[in-house]
């Protein structure tokens, strides 16, 4: 899929996709205290800028609600951040390289 944010392309289909995982985001107007599960996707684009891809609903199919599509651009940092809650070690280190020990 191609989108376009701030006057730049950005196309699912050429850019590296590095991971795809569940969350919770909250719909406008609702009031809850947990937030629907929708399917997100990491990529980053050959020109080293990182988006996800918010797209299907993931969690309990008898509650029906509607399957998002759109990106957000994140910077490399929320990018590191993400792989780091995921504790996705290997990718982390395919992405940006050996993690020092601790």
């Amino acid at each position: 899929m191609k989108y376009l944010v701030e006057n730049k392309l950005y196309d699912t289909e050429k850019a590296e996709k590095i991971i795809t995982y569940s969350k919770g985001i909250k719909h406008e107007g609702m009031f809850l205290t947990t937030y629907p599960k929708y399917e997100h996707t990491l990529y980053k684009t050959k020109k080293g800028q990182f988006f996800i891809h918010i797209g299907k609903y993931t969690e309990k199919p008898d509650i029906s609600y509607p399957d998002k599509n759109y990106i957000k651009l994140i910077t490399k940092k929320e990018a590191k951040q993400i792989l780091e809650d995921l504790n996705e070690v290997e990718k982390y280190i395919e992405i940006f390289g050996e993690i020092e020990e601790g």
